[in-house]
């Protein structure tokens, strides 16, 4: 019997050995995995270490990990870039490996669960995701401080707002460090989860359709863009039938390549492969085509370095295309990724996105031009406005309303990657606060490659958002859908009223001109409580213009040129009575002894030239006056020479001379007597009243019916 008990706990002595042996070989592997990107196997491998019956498996089987369109990315920054980088270090302590003793039984399954909950989000797999982090944050680790975040993340990637709003405060009041970088986006995710639970955020207007298996096909299908026009249609997919150089080592239904197909009347044709030169057995996607077709820009991933893609040229010349060339090193930087080519109306811009050192963090929006050659200049980056310490991606360029929209995961969303929309600012040199698109174009997932032909009603976007219970890594793959949205309505209203009483005003005209010069005039009549209001078209520029007799006018300008959504301006006019006498006009000087306008006087002249252009029914005297110095006939030739320079600069401003009379009164009219002035004390006080004399004022003398100009 004792031998038999040596003999049963050597046995079981030597089945736990090789059982702690197998432990550490998975840890080995899925560490080595995850360190890979290769998010798949590294759940699987850290699963075993879990697994009980682990030392039982026959085999290693290291699961199909599909290429998605892009990897999540860790910052990569160089050295004068530290303060950022030192602001994500703590966001990305969940991605790297802590240093922690895995030896222990507790310290190991601790770290097992966070790392196999991190391997799962970053598969974009939530589901499994969420059910990890809620077992890691149980564990309450004080290696893993930011599990609570995480967590929030996944929730709100799988709809669970409230949830997530939860764990974003118990996060936020359990985190001593309120600059963090995820104290701050823990703040902002809770604004996210209001936002999406907000149910004025969904377009009632949009319809979102997902598209059949002509692009919804294989193991892979994004970025849908336009192949020159709305008929003819550019896309992203791995399936059979793709481009491959070795049958025996390769596989297309997991290299994707470029496909073409053509849209008549609702239908799609049959995709065809772009081929050769275009297509390769290397992994191709993302492309876009120059209006003119003769530049076509595309990304092709490293044969070398799984973490390197690059922006190709294709040029089309004498209708035949050449060899693909890879851009500069100003676009293509080795070691880092340079995708998503989307182009400027005219060609000569190229927007794309690169995680490339220089950053805000991590994939950036970034833009330089392209010369007639296809040469690129240096890039830069669209700055903190656009980009932020996370991802932004998928840019496309909307050429009619000059609106860039992108994906982003770093500004306020729903959930995941988000597709918003920004403008360029000429006045501020600025691009615009981002604005999310809302549902139901985005939801809780990946929301990404928005594209929107011409007349804003129909377009294209990937997302992953539905479930896909054959998606060969588990959770949600991408797929593409087709939206359409009722056309956008514009409209304007207000009210007119005196400026000075602020008592509304009746009966006022309110004239429309199209700067343009598309459409004729239009005008209306403010009713009994000064009211108006009209229906706009799209594209338009106008010049609108409220009057009434006895009054000055009110101008304002609006556009409904580059909008995106169905506006309805608000524009109020406030009209100031006419006074009577002079209205002096400060600041217009002459050099001594002269009636010629100094530069300085001229603008001022501009600027009255304006006001009587908006005031078209009134004629006004332009008045000179002079001091009481010099001889009365010297200061009535000098101060109508003077009137008459600035009725001259007013004719040539393209003033009728009709409108225009000019009256010099030399020392007739003075403000300030010479009685005033010699009793003032000092030579300053009396030259501010000789400044008061020498003066240039005007004084409407005729007013034109309003009504007439209708």
């Amino acid at each position: 019997m004792m031998k038999k008990a040596k003999i049963t706990l050597l046995l079981a002595l030597f089945c736990t050995a090789a059982f702690a042996q197998s432990k550490r070989e998975w840890l080995e592997y899925g560490d080595n995995a995850f360190k890979n990107e290769d998010y798949g196997s590294a759940a699987y491998f850290y699963m075993k270490i879990l697994d009980k019956s682990a030392s039982a498996d026959k085999d290693l089987v290291y699961p199909y990990d599909p290429k998605p369109y892009y990897k999540r990315e860790k910052s990569k920054k160089d050295s004068t870039d530290a303060g950022k980088a030192d602001s994500l270090k703590k966001a990305e302590a969940a991605i790297a490996p802590p240093v922690i003793d895995k030896n222990t039984p507790e310290g190991r399954d601790h770290y097992v669960m966070h790392q196999i909950a991190e391997s799962y989000r970053l598969n974009h797999d939530y589901e499994n995701a969420e059910i990890w982090y809620a077992k890691s944050v149980a564990n309450k680790s004080p290696m893993y401080p930011d599990e609570k975040y995480w967590y929030s993340l996944v929730l709100m990637n799988n709809m669970k707002y409230m949830p997530a709003m939860r764990e974003c405060e118990s996060y936020i009041a359990s985190t001593p460090d309120s600059n963090s970088y995820t104290y701050k986006r823990a703040q902002r995710n809770i604004i996210s989860c209001l936002l999406a639970l907000d149910s004025n955020n969904v377009n009632k207007k949009i319809t979102l359709t997902e598209l059949d298996s002509t692009f919804n096909k294989g193991t892979s299908s994004f970025a849908i863009n336009y192949y020159g026009d709305a008929r003819n249609l550019l896309f992203t997919s791995a399936r059979p039938g793709g481009t491959i150089t070795d049958p025996k080592t390769q596989n297309s239904n997991y290299l994707t390549d470029l496909y073409t197909v053509k849209k008549n009347e609702g239908n799609y044709s049959q995709p065809e492969n772009l081929g050769i030169p275009f297509n390769s057995a290397l992994n191709e996607g993302a492309g876009v085509l120059s209006l003119d077709r003769t530049f076509f820009f595309f990304t092709r991933w490293s044969s070398v370095n799984k973490n390197e893609c690059a922006i190709y040229l294709a040029r089309n010349v004498s209708d035949k295309w050449l060899e693909p060339m890879k851009l500069s090193d100003a676009v293509n930087v080795e070691g880092f990724k340079s995708m998503h080519p989307a182009l400027s109306a005219d060609g000569n811009t190229l927007y794309y996105t690169s995680n490339r050192e220089g950053g805000e963090g991590k994939m950036d929006i970034w833009m330089c031009k392209i010369d007639d050659n296809g040469n690129a200049s240096a890039p830069k980056n669209l700055g903190k406005v656009v980009n932020t310490p996370e991802d932004e991606v998928t840019p496309f360029f909307h050429h009619y309303t000059q609106t860039l929209f992108f994906s982003s995961n770093g500004h306020v969303g729903i959930g995941g990657l988000d597709v918003l929309k920004t403008q360029f600012n000429d006045d501020d040199n600025i691009w615009t606060t981002p604005k999310n698109l809302g549902k139901p174009i985005n939801s809780s997932r990946d929301d990404i490659y928005y594209v929107m032909e011409r007349s804003q009603m129909t377009g294209y976007v990937t997302s992953d958002r539905k479930s896909c219970p054959d998606c060969n890594t588990g959770g949600n793959c991408y797929r593409n859908y087709t939206f359409e949205k009722e056309p956008n309505q514009y409209g304007i209203s207000g009210y007119v009223y005196d400026k000075e009483t602020k008592q509304i005003i009746t009966n006022s005209l309110v004239t429309f001109k199209d700067m343009k010069g598309d459409k004729e005039n239009f005008f209306f009549i403010t009713d009994e409580n000064g009211f108006y209001s009209t229906p706009l078209s799209e594209g338009m520029e106008l010049f609108i213009k409220a009057q009434k007799n006895k009054y000055f006018a009110d101008a304002a300008s609006i556009s409904t040129a580059g909008l995106t959504e169905s506006t309805f301006f608000k524009q109020d006019f406030y009209l100031s009575i006419i006074p009577q006498g002079d209205i002096v006009i400060p600041g217009i000087e002459y050099d001594y002894d002269k009636a010629t306008l100094r530069p300085e006087s001229k603008k001022i002249c501009d600027d009255l030239a304006d006001f009587l252009l908006l005031n078209n029914n009134l004629s006004v005297e332009i008045s000179s006056h002079t001091d009481i110095r010099g001889s009365d006939v010297y200061n009535q030739r000098l101060s109508q020479e003077r009137a008459q320079s600035v009725v001259d600069h007013l004719i040539g401003r393209g003033i009728a001379k009709e409108r225009l009379l000019a009256a010099g009164y030399g020392e007739k009219k003075n403000l300030v007597s010479e009685a005033e002035i010699n009793a003032m004390r000092t030579n300053e006080e009396k030259e501010a009243g000789h400044q008061k004399n020498r003066r240039t004022a005007f004084r409407p003398f005729k007013e034109d019916a309003i009504r007439d100009k209708k």
